[in-house]
């Protein structure tokens, strides 16, 4: 079974700052707030982050969402997710493999798996 998003771009993007400042909100032990502006919730939430841990947080959002572009063409080419008379579809759940390090520490591997509809998908 497959899920479907609409067509809108604009869905995935949002649904990225939700998951982002969820992120930041349980990074900083606080409930996350959500309107209807994804972005500027994303803005607010990066307000509570001390400025010496903002740049780094900017730092490795931008690499989150390079990795997962190229995630994303990855699933493209191999037709895990693919569009169909102008509609996104994608499997229930995604698999990605990917390396932490963490200061000090030594890198190990996790495989994260994704819901569709964590990502934007109905």
């Amino acid at each position: 079974m497959r899920n479907h998003m609409s067509n809108s771009p604009i869905s995935a993007a949002s649904a990225t700052y939700r998951k982002a400042v969820n992120g930041i909100a349980e990074a900083l032990d606080q409930e996350p707030n959500h309107s209807s502006r994804p972005s500027l919730d994303f803005e607010a939430a990066l307000e509570g982050i001390p400025d010496a841990i903002k740049s780094r947080a900017i730092e490795w959002y931008i690499r989150g969402i390079k990795r997962g572009m190229a995630k994303a063409t990855d699933l493209m080419a191999e037709q895990k997710i693919y569009v169909q008379e102008g509609t996104v579809y994608a499997p229930k759940t995604i698999k990605v493999k990917v390396r932490t390090k963490l200061s000090g520490g030594e890198w190990e591997r996790q495989e994260i798996i994704v819901k569709s509809n964590e990502i934007g998908f109905e």
